[in-house]
């Protein structure tokens, strides 16, 4: 039988096989392009969120640029105005971002810092905005956008007891009591030489402790390894008699060394004893410059004595240097020049109404001393006297209308009672610098009531733009900026005679006298509620409440209220007394009432237990007289934005060996009413605490 031949078409096996490898084929395809498309895909996908995610920080960085910009507003005692609301762009890479600020309704409160916040207690200024910002790609889509609202606190400085800069030693020798919130940002120093107790004052006011450092906290002297009496800080702790007061307790020395107190030990204390704290950025001590400085530029009133540029009151004598007003610019302002010239010459105004300076130039300067007559050794700074006169000082007799005849000796005035268009004076003698100072002198209670009865040409008394008045007073000399022998001083303060007052209105003026060179303060200042008894016989008897006051300057002098009166008997009274021995009865000071924030210059004691120490915190404010068994009263704020700029003479003890000062029976104390905002001195400085609250984002 002949075989037959195999069909070529496939059988049904072989079809079904080959179909199946079709599929799986087809399959295989898909997938691969199925896997193309997504790593395609996945590569797009990734290439956007990096671009997201760029343009995230772009407009991150746009939300901070924006922040720190309008708190620097705030740093420059300044908010925000209608042109601060103005969108902005900055180039942050290649992304342009665009940022801008909303103000919330509620601007400006007063808010309580809550507890648990550092400055728990602290009565703040509070603003409250809203940054926007959003960034732009080089195609010009908008690839994110964040918002954020943020508080910005003004916290016034005033409102410590203390606030240092630099270290910050309180090392007293007789028992010492403060109330209210220490700080430093540097290192602080806890010593006595009795008892030191820092703690609360329920019956103030004063319900709560903080004593805080941005360094370490030393139980014991810098200047000295040694560790010394008794220092008890309050607890946030109130568990014992009686209630409503935060119970104290102790902290030892351990032997007799200084050392480091452990964060572990603070802990004890529950909160009010802190260290390693954030710095806290605080203004600069330029803000005093003349020219630049924020108290300079809102002012409102400038007076300055410029050297070596002739001046006179009308009819008076030519004098080398003048007094004027000036314009923030540094121009004289001709009109309140005049003006002021017009009450320095006003000798009816200050014989009827000048108490107890009748018959004294209100604003004058006093000059170096002069030496006409070789016999008398040469009046330089390391011969303050000269033994050849009967008085032992030297005379001034370098004006052509000036002889030895009439030549006046070193004093505030030729004698209380005796008034001319002179406007020069002798001299005064700092110890502490070995210097002869050149002084600018303003009676600012006179000046405050002379210009509020003649039509206020100076400045106006209700203008509270600074939230009251500012006096600025300086000299602008060869030295100015460098360390010097000029000085700016206040007297006839003892009142205020301002509206209102602390206690009597809600809102009272207030007065803060600046300068950037030392500051100088004689006599009572802003005394209030003190009994006439207190008062000395040649007192102003006119009690007016007290006012929000301040004191600022390159370093801050006390003078006591007996320094220049009418007590004064003899050649060495008045400025003249301060080329005397301290031991001599013409410097002797008496009682002495200041309430009056002071912010100036401390230096600081370098490191090392063998460095010169600086006086400490109860040697902030410089004395010049036998305080020795008299009391200075005080009650203010002390606050130290660095060392001074223009003097540089060195703390050298008490006594007859540096013949500087002998210290005064201390009854200091912060003043509570510090604590509401509205009894604030005129432009407190304040450091700008910033919290950011809410945060939100949004990616395209």
């Amino acid at each position: 039988m002949n075989a037959q031949k195999r069909s070529p078409l496939l059988t049904r096996q072989d079809g079904a096989a080959l179909l199946g490898a079709s599929i799986a084929l087809v399959v295989l395809l898909s997938l691969a392009g199925v896997m193309a498309v997504n790593t395609s895909s996945d590569t797009q996908q990734r290439g956007a969120f990096a671009h997201s995610i760029t343009g995230f920080y772009a407009a991150e960085s746009g939300l901070n640029i924006g922040m720190a910009r309008f708190r620097n507003i705030f740093l420059d005692y300044n908010v925000p105005t209608a042109s601060d609301f103005a969108a902005r762009s900055v180039q942050v890479g290649d992304r342009q971002v665009t940022y801008g600020l909303q103000e919330r309704s509620s601007n400006p409160k007063t808010v309580v810092m809550p507890a648990g916040e550092i400055f728990a207690g602290v009565n703040s200024i509070q603003y409250s905005y809203v940054v926007s910002s959003t960034s732009t790609n080089t195609t010009g889509d908008h690839e994110a956008k964040m918002g954020a609202e943020f508080l910005v606190s003004y916290i016034p400085l005033f409102q410590f007891a203390a606030f240092y800069k630099n270290d910050l030693e309180i090392l007293p020798g007789p028992d010492m009591v403060l109330t209210g919130r220490v700080h430093t940002n540097g290192d602080l120093y806890l010593n006595a030489g009795s008892t030191l107790k820092i703690g609360d004052d329920p019956a103030m006011g004063i319900h709560t402790v903080q004593v805080s450092a941005g360094g370490d906290i030393y139980r014991g002297r810098k200047d000295s390894n040694r560790c010394d009496g008794d220092v008890i800080i309050d607890m946030l702790h109130d568990s014992a008699a009686p209630s409503g007061d935060l119970d104290p307790r102790d902290l030892p020395c351990d032997g007799s060394d200084t050392r480091v107190v452990p964060r572990s030990e603070l802990d004890y204390w529950q909160g009010s004893i802190k260290s390693g704290i954030d710095t806290i950025n605080i203004p600069e001590p330029d803000i005093l410059d003349k020219g630049t400085g924020v108290f300079w530029e809102k002012a409102d009133l400038r007076i300055v004595l410029v050297l070596d540029q002739p001046g006179q009151l009308p009819g008076g004598p030519v004098l080398p240097h003048t007094i004027e007003v000036q314009n923030a610019d540094g121009s004289t302002d001709a009109a309140k020049t005049a003006a002021l010239h017009a009450f320095m010459s006003d000798s009816v105004w200050n014989l009827a109404n000048s108490v107890p300076y009748a018959g004294t130039m209100p604003v004058f300067y006093s000059d170096l001393p002069f030496d006409a007559d070789p016999a008398c050794g040469g009046c330089n700074d390391g011969n303050p006297g000269c033994g050849g006169n009967a008085d032992n000082v030297c005379y001034t007799t370098d004006l052509p209308n000036r002889t030895a005849a009439n030549a006046y000796s070193p004093i505030m005035g030729p004698a209380l009672g005796l008034f001319d268009l002179d406007y020069r004076r002798g001299g005064f003698y700092n110890h502490r610098e070995h210097k002869w100072i050149l002084m600018l002198n303003v009676n600012v209670g006179d000046l405050i009531r002379w210009n509020q009865q003649n039509g206020q040409p100076l400045f106006a008394h209700a203008d509270s733009s600074q939230g009251g008045i500012v006096l600025y007073a300086t000299i602008e000399g060869p030295d100015s900026d460098a360390i010097n022998r000029y000085g700016v001083r206040v007297f006839g303060g003892a009142n205020l005679p301002l509206s209102g007052g602390i206690g009597v209105t809600t809102n009272p003026t207030g007065l803060t006298v600046v300068s950037d060179q030392a500051l100088y303060a004689l006599g009572d200042y802003n005394r209030g509620a003190v009994a006439a008894a207190s008062l000395q016989a040649w007192s102003d008897p006119t009690i007016l409440p007290r006012q929000p006051a301040a004191l600022i300057g390159d370093s801050i002098n006390i003078l006591s209220e007996g320094y220049w009166s009418p007590a004064c008997v003899g050649a060495l009274c008045r400025d003249g007394q301060s080329v005397d021995a301290l031991a001599n009865g013409p410097r002797n000071a008496v009682a002495t009432v200041i309430n009056a924030a002071f912010l100036g210059g401390v230096d600081t004691t370098p490191a090392g237990f063998a460095a010169n120490y600086n006086g400490g915190i109860e040697n902030y404010p410089r004395f010049h007289e036998t305080w020795s068994g008299v009391w200075f009263r005080y009650r203010g704020s002390f606050v130290s934005l660095g060392e001074p700029e223009h003097v540089d003479g060195a703390w050298c003890g008490t006594g007859g060996g540096c013949n500087i000062y002998d210290p005064p029976n201390r009854d200091w104390d912060f003043d509570t009413a510090f604590n509401d905002t509205a009894n604030l001195p005129p432009l407190t400085p304040r450091f700008t605490f910033l919290e950011q609250r809410v945060f939100a984002q949004e990616l395209r």
